[in-house]
C-alpha cells in the first residue's frame, strides 16, 4: 500500500468571483482548507482577479499562502496562468485587461510571444499543444476529474501539475451554479442546456478524497508544490509624480500663498501649524498627492473637501476644504500622523451636475492611461435572490410579488409549495455571494506608471477604465483613493448666488460668514430647515427643535449624533445640554468629551477613548474604530472587545463603566463621522441656511431646480408658499427650464412639466430670446413647431393659461393643435391641415375658474397645484370633516386630536426585536408634522402608506423634549 503524501497545495479552485459561475464563498472556502491543514493555494478564478484581494485577506487570516493566479478561458478550454513574479503579475493583468475590453481577444497570441513570469497549466490536449511551441513554462494540468492532459505530455515532453477542479464546496451547490448560468444567459432552468454549465461540477475533495485522486500522480503534486506564492502588492503606496523639480517645496509655496487669502495675516500659530503638517506630509512623501489634490480642486465652481482631511491647514489653505481647523480645534492626528500607517485620505464633493466634467478633465491632466475608477462588487441581498431565482423558474413578476410579500411578513412557514420552498433554499444560498461589478460612484486612481502595471481593468457601462477591485481591495493593493463626489446642495448655492447676481445682488465669498449670522443662527435653533443641507431630515429638525441650539459648534455635533445607533444616548445629549447635572463616565474621558457633555460622539472619540480607558496604541485604536465602522463584528471585534475590556481593567476602571462605554462605542457601527467631516457638512449647511434665511425665494427655486434633498418637489412647493414666497407658473413667456426668482417671486421651470420633451423646453426660449414673449395661443402655436404631446403636456400644466385665460384648458388645446406649424414628426398633428387653420373667437380676457378634471390634469402634469395644496383635489371629502389644523397642533399637548395628513416622506427602521416600524412626515394646508407608527399598527395601516392617497389621522400629541410628534393610533383614507 503506497504511504499517503500530505496534501499542502491546492491549485485552480474556481470561486464566486467567477460572476454567475462559482458558488465558494473565500470565507467558507479557506475555512475548510485550514481544517485540512492546506498550506499553499491559488484560486484561479475564469478571466478574473476580481476575488483576489477578498481571497488574500482569508488567506492571511488562516494563515495559507496564496498563490496569485487566473483562469484564461481560451475557446471550450482554459489555461490557468500562476504568477511567479512582478512581471508576471504585470503581464497577467494586461492579458485579463484587454479580454475584459475585448471579448473576442485571445490569450495564445501573447503567451507564445511572452510568458515570462508566469507559471502555465492546462488540461486541454489542443492547447497544451500549441503552447507547447513556445517558451513557456508549460505543466499539463491533471485533475481529479480530467487525465486527458497525460499522453499529450508524455509525448510533448511536459512536466504534470496537480490542479484541482473544484467548483462546488458541497454537491448540494450545483443547483445554485445551475441557477446562476439561467442568469448569466437569461434563461429559465427548463431551457438551460447541458453546455451553458461547468463540464464537471466537481466538489472540493478533502484530504483522503484528494490523496487518493492523485495518489498515482506524486510528480504533480510535488511540481504544485514548488510553485511560488508571490505577492504582487507593493510595499509602499501608489499615487502619482507631480511634474516639478521639489514636490516638497512647491507644495510650501502654495500652501503659504492659499495662507494670505485665507488669514489676511499669517501668525506665529498658523505658521507653527503649517510647518507642523508639511514635516508630516513631506516625511512621508505625500507631497505631490496634495498638489494633485490641489490641481482637481480648482476643476470645479465650489467644492467641499470632507473627511479626516478637513483637520489639515494644509488643506484649508489649498482650498480643499473649506473649515478653519484652528478655529474648531480639528484633530489633524485623526488625518495623518507620524505613527499612521494609512494613506491620505480626501473626500471631495462638486455640484453634482459639473462632476462629470470634473472626471473628464482629471482624466485628460493626468492621461487616460494612468487614470482608473474604483469598481463595487454587487452582492446578492435576499430580495432579489429570491425575485432573481423566482424568474429562473419562469415565475412572472406578478406571481413572484405576491409569494414575496407573504414570505418577507409571515415568513416561509405560509409557503408550503414545494417549488418555492425550493426557491427560497437555493436564494439563501445565493445571499452575499458577488453579482456583478459596477463603477463606485467617486472613487478614483491616479498612478505614476499605466493603471495596469498594478491591476487588472474594465471599461465600465460608460467607457470609463475600471479597476477590478472594490474600495477595499483597492487600499489593499496600495493605491492611494481619491473620491470625487457630486453634492446637490453645493449646485443650489452656486445657483442661488448666481440668480442673486442676476439681480445685482452680490455676495462677497472672501467676506461671507454665514456661521456668525444671528438669524441663520436662530432659524437653525427653530428647526427651519428644509431645503437646507443635511440638516433638513425630519429627525434633523426635530433634533433641533429638542435642542433650541443653531450655532456652528452645535451643528457639529448634531450632524454626527444624529446616526441611527445612536438613538438612546440622543435622549440623554438632549437632557444634558439643557441642564441635566452629569458626570464623565470616567475621570480620563473628561477632557476627550466635556465638549458632547459626556456623549462619544464623533469617530475619533473611540479611538481617543480606547486609548485614554484601555491604553491601546494608536494603531491599535484606529483599527478598532474602523472594525466597529464597517460593521466586521465577528472575530476581529471580539479580539479588540476583549482587548478592551482588560485595558480597562488594568487601569482600574470597573466592569460596569466598561460595559456602558463599550455599549456607547458600538453605537459607531456602520454609519459615522469623524469631527472634521461634520464640521465640513455643517460650513455647508450653514451657507445653505444662510441663502434660505435672506433671499428664501431666490433658495427654493435652487432647491427645486437641483431635484435634490429629501422631499418631494411637492413639499418644497408648500414650504415656499408658508415663508410666504409667491408662486407662479410654469408659464410659457415667464418660465426658464429651470426654477428662478425675481423679488419674492418664485417661477416654477418647464422642467416640472411631465412629458415636455427636452427640444421643446429649448425650442421655447430659444423662439422667446429671438422673437419675444408670446402674445396669444394662435402666436404660440404659429411660432413653435412642436408636436402634439408636448402641446398637451403645455396645456395641462397650465403653461398656456396666460395666453387664453378666458379659455377652458381642452379649448386651448383645440386651438393650438388646429393653428400649429406642421411637424413632420408627429403623425398626429396630420390629422389638422396647416392651411385650414379655425378662426379663433374672441372672448373676454376673464380668467375662468379651473374645473376638477383640469385640477386633477394639472396634478399629474405636475405633481403638485399652480395655486393651491394639493388637498384641494379632495376638498369634497373634507367638507364637514371635523379636524385639527396643523399649525394649531401645540395647543393640544397630550390629547388625541384628528388631522389630514398628506404624506410627505417617511423612514422605516427595524425595532431591536427585529420589527417594522415607521416615521411618517404629513402636512395639511397650515404646517407639516411629525408622527410615528409603532409596529403593531404599523403592520395594520402599512399599505395605506404607499399612496398619494391624503389620510385621516388620528393620534396622540406628544411632546418629545421640546419636539412635538402624533403617536398614531389609526389611519383611514380621506372619503372612505
Amino acid at each position: 500500500m503506497q504511504r499517503p503524501f500530505a496534501m499542502e497545495t491546492r491549485l485552480s479552485i474556481t470561486t464566486s468571483y467567477s460572476l454567475l459561475w462559482g458558488t465558494m464563498q473565500p470565507r467558507l472556502l479557506f475555512d475548510r482548507l485550514k481544517q485540512w491543514n492546506v498550506k499553499k493555494v491559488a484560486v484561479t478564478d475564469r478571466d478574473s482577479l476580481c476575488g483576489y484581494p477578498a481571497c488574500r485577506e482569508e488567506a492571511q487570516r488562516c494563515d495559507i499562502e496564496l498563490i496569485c493566479a487566473a483562469a484564461l478561458t481560451e475557446g471550450d478550454g482554459e489555461i490557468h496562468a500562476f504568477v511567479q513574479n512582478q512581471k508576471g503579475y504585470e503581464k497577467l493583468c494586461l492579458l485579463l485587461t484587454k479580454r475584459a475590453e475585448d471579448g473576442a481577444f485571445s490569450y495564445l497570441p501573447s503567451l507564445l510571444a511572452d510568458s515570462e513570469g508566469l507559471v502555465l497549466a492546462t488540461s486541454s490536449p489542443t492547447l497544451l499543444a500549441t503552447l507547447a511551441k513556445s517558451k513557456a513554462d508549460l505543466y499539463a494540468a491533471v485533475t481529479p476529474s480530467c487525465l486527458a492532459s497525460v499522453q499529450t505530455a508524455r509525448r510533448l515532453g511536459l512536466r504534470l501539475l496537480a490542479c484541482d477542479d473544484a467548483l462546488l464546496l458541497e454537491k448540494e451547490d450545483e443547483e445554485v451554479h445551475r441557477i446562476l448560468r439561467c442568469m448569466a444567459l437569461h434563461k429559465t432552468v427548463g431551457s438551460l442546456q447541458k453546455e451553458d454549465c461547468a463540464v464537471s461540477s466537481n466538489v472540493l475533495l478533502d484530504s483522503e478524497k484528494w490523496n487518493q485522486a492523485f495518489s498515482c500522480w506524486p510528480e504533480a503534486v510535488h511540481n504544485a508544490r514548488k510553485l511560488a506564492a508571490y505577492n504582487p502588492f507593493p510595499s509602499s503606496l501608489i499615487f502619482p509624480d507631480y511634474p516639478v523639480e521639489d514636490s516638497a517645496q512647491e507644495l510650501e509655496k502654495r500652501v503659504l500663498s492659499g495662507a494670505e487669502i485665507r488669514y489676511g495675516e499669517v501668525n506665529d500659530a498658523i505658521l507653527e501649524r503649517i510647518t507642523y503638517e508639511l514635516h508630516i506630509i513631506g516625511s512621508k512623501g505625500f507631497a505631490p498627492y496634495f498638489l494633485v489634490m490641489h490641481d482637481i480642486v480648482q476643476m470645479s465652481s465650489r467644492t467641499c473637501g470632507r473627511g479626516s482631511g478637513a483637520a489639515s491647514i494644509v488643506s484649508y489653505c489649498l482650498f480643499i476644504t473649506n473649515v478653519d481647523p484652528l478655529a474648531h480645534h480639528l484633530y489633524f492626528e485623526r488625518f495623518l500622523s507620524p505613527s499612521r500607517l494609512d494613506p491620505p485620505d480626501i473626500d471631495v464633493d462638486f455640484a453634482w451636475d459639473e462632476r462629470d466634467g470634473v472626471f473628464a478633465a482629471v482624466f485628460e491632466r493626468f492621461g487616460r492611461e494612468h487614470c482608473a475608477r474604483v469598481a463595487n462588487h454587487n452582492s446578492f441581498r435576499l430580495r432579489g435572490a429570491v425575485r432573481e431565482t423566482g424568474r429562473c423558474f419562469g415565475l412572472s413578476d406578478t406571481q413572484i410579488s405576491e409569494a414575496e410579500k407573504r414570505l418577507f411578513i409571515s415568513g416561509l412557514k405560509d409557503l408550503d409549495d414545494p417549488l418555492w420552498q425550493t426557491i427560497c433554499r437555493i436564494a439563501t444560498k445565493l445571499e452575499g455571494l458577488p453579482k456583478e461589478i459596477s463603477m463606485h460612484c467617486g472613487g478614483l486612481v491616479i498612478t505614476p506608471r499605466p493603471v495596469y502595471c498594478y491591476a487588472p481593468l474594465r471599461l465600465s457601462s460608460d467607457g470609463y477604465p475600471l479597476l477590478a477591485w472594490e474600495k477595499e481591495g483597492t487600499e489593499m493593493a496600495g493605491f492611494v483613493k481619491i473620491d470625487l463626489l457630486g453634492n446637490r446642495s453645493l449646485a443650489v448655492i452656486r445657483d442661488t448666488l448666481e440668480n442673486l447676481e442676476e439681480e445685482q445682488i452680490h455676495i462677497d465669498q472672501r467676506l461671507w460668514h454665514p456661521t456668525e449670522d444671528a438669524p441663520t443662527i436662530a432659524a437653525l435653533a427653530r428647526g427651519d430647515s428644509m431645503g437646507v443641507f443635511y440638516i433638513e431630515s425630519p429627525a434633523m429638525r426635530q433634533l433641533q427643535k429638542k435642542t433650541g441650539r443653531g450655532d456652528f459648534e452645535h451643528i457639529v455635533i448634531h450632524s454626527s449624533i444624529i446616526r441611527p445607533a445612536a438613538n438612546k444616548f440622543i435622549a440623554e445629549y438632549v437632557e444634558r445640554l439643557r441642564g441635566k447635572m452629569w458626570e464623565p463616565l470616567h475621570p480620563r474621558l473628561a477632557y476627550i468629551l466635556d465638549e458632547t457633555y459626556g456623549i462619544l460622539c464623533y469617530q475619533e472619540d473611540v479611538s481617543k477613548t480606547a486609548v485614554a480607558l484601555a491604553g491601546f496604541s494608536e494603531s491599535d485604536a484606529d483599527k478598532l474604530r474602523k472594525v466597529i465602522a464597517k460593521k466586521a463584528g465577528g472575530e476581529k471585534l471580539k479580539v479588540y472587545r476583549q482587548q478592551f475590556f482588560d485595558g480597562c481593567s488594568a487601569n482600574t476602571v470597573s466592569e460596569e463603566t466598561t460595559r456602558i462605554i463599550w455599549e456607547m462605542m458600538l453605537s459607531f457601527d456602520g454609519y459615522s463621522f469623524c469631527k472634521p467631516h461634520s464640521a465640513s457638512y455643517a460650513m455647508v449647511s450653514f451657507q445653505s441656511a444662510y441663502l434660505r434665511v435672506h433671499h428664501p425665494s431666490h433658495f427654493m427655486a435652487a432647491v427645486l431646480s437641483n431635484q435634490g434633498g429629501y422631499y418631494r418637489s411637492q413639499a418644497y412647493i408648500s414650504e415656499a408658499r408658508r415663508m410666504g414666497i409667491h408662486v407662479e407658473g410654469p408659464d410659457i413667456n415667464h418660465s426658464r427650464i429651470l426654477y428662478h426668482a425675481q423679488g419674492n417671486t418664485l417661477f416654477i421651470g418647464l422642467m416640472a412639466v411631465a412629458n415636455l420633451t427636452w427640444q421643446a423646453r429649448e425650442q421655447i426660449l430659444e423662439e422667446r430670446k429671438k422673437r419675444g414673449p408670446f402674445t396669444d395661443l394662435k402666436d404660440a402655436s404659429s411660432r413653435l413647431s412642436l408636436c402634439r404631446e408636448d402641446w398637451v403636456s403645455l396645456v395641462e400644466s397650465g403653461c398656456c393659461d396666460s395666453l387664453g385665460p378666458q379659455y377652458r384648458r381642452s379649448e386651448q388645446l383645440r386651438i393650438l393643435l388646429t393653428n400649429a406649424v406642421r411637424n413632420t414628426s408627429s403623425d398626429q398633428l396630420e390629422l389638422f391641415s396647416p392651411e385650414k387653420h379655425i378662426p379663433v373667437q374672441t372672448r373676454a380676457l376673464v380668467q375662468v375658474k379651473r374645473t376638477e378634471d383640469e385640477l386633477h390634469r394639472e396634478f399629474s402634469a405636475l405633481g403638485f397645484l399652480r395655486t393651491s395644496h394639493p388637498l384641494l383635489l379632495w376638498s369634497q371629502y373634507l367638507k364637514g370633516l371635523k379636524r385639527v389644523k396643523a399649525s394649531e397642533l401645540g395647543r393640544h399637548r397630550g390629547r388625541y386630536v384628528n388631522l389630514i395628513g398628506y404624506q410627505i416622506t417617511q423612514k422605516q427602521v427595524m425595532t431591536k426585536g427585529g420589527q417594522s416600524m415607521s416615521f411618517v412626515s404629513f402636512e395639511d394646508e397650515t404646517a407639516l408634522y411629525e408622527t410615528v407608527l409603532f409596529p403593531d399598527l404599523y403592520q395594520r395601516f402599512y399599505p395605506l402608506l404607499s399612496t398619494l392617497w391624503p389620510l385621516v389621522v388620528y393620534g396622540l400629541v406628544q411632546d418629545d423634549q421640546g419636539a412635538l410628534v402624533v403617536e398614531v393610533q389609526h389611519l383611514r383614507k380621506v372619503g372612505s
